[in-house]
């Protein structure tokens, strides 16, 4: 029961990381692992989604009421705001979800979605999916090799 319970709080933290610790410490089979990642991964990026939320909400109405603008209502454009743009139309909603579990921390991953994708309706589709695939993914090279590489 603690290898499992282990298993689902990493993998919804650092997602790549919990792998080799399933498969090659826990002993877990294919379908065990596959399982047990995804459970935590969707409770990460769920538990993450709604506390990005609640964070950008009180983190705008305590330090920043009228951050961004100037006096006469203009958006102000600061190199950060233009690499943030730039970021959002070269790899998209896409490309920030599929990387999310591989490269990105689920937590930040989710936090960028949340944050510069608030009205797409597919982005927890997105990023389920992502999720989905590059668990079977790591899995399937951990037990693959497991016997090979890692004794």
């Amino acid at each position: 029961m603690i290898p499992i319970i282990l298993t689902i709080l990493f993998s919804s933290v650092k997602f790549a990381m919990t792998f080799p610790l399933a498969v090659i410490k826990f002993r877990f089979g294919f379908l065990e692992t596959v399982l047990w990642t995804n459970v935590g991964g969707l409770a990460g990026i769920y538990f993450f989604a709604f506390l990005s939320g609640q964070l950008m909400q009180w983190w705008n109405r305590a330090f920043r009421p009228n951050a961004g603008h100037k006096k006469n209502g203009k958006k102000i454009f600061t190199g950060r705001n233009r690499r943030i743009v730039s970021i959002k139309k070269r790899y998209g909603l896409i490309g920030i979800a599929a990387t999310t579990p591989l490269l990105l921390s689920i937590p930040i991953g989710t936090f960028l979605v949340v944050r510069y994708y608030r009205h797409a309706r597919a982005k927890f589709i997105y990023l389920v999916s992502a999720n989905l695939f590059w668990s079977v993914v790591y899995t399937g090279f951990y037990t693959f090799f497991n016997g090979f590489l890692f004794k």
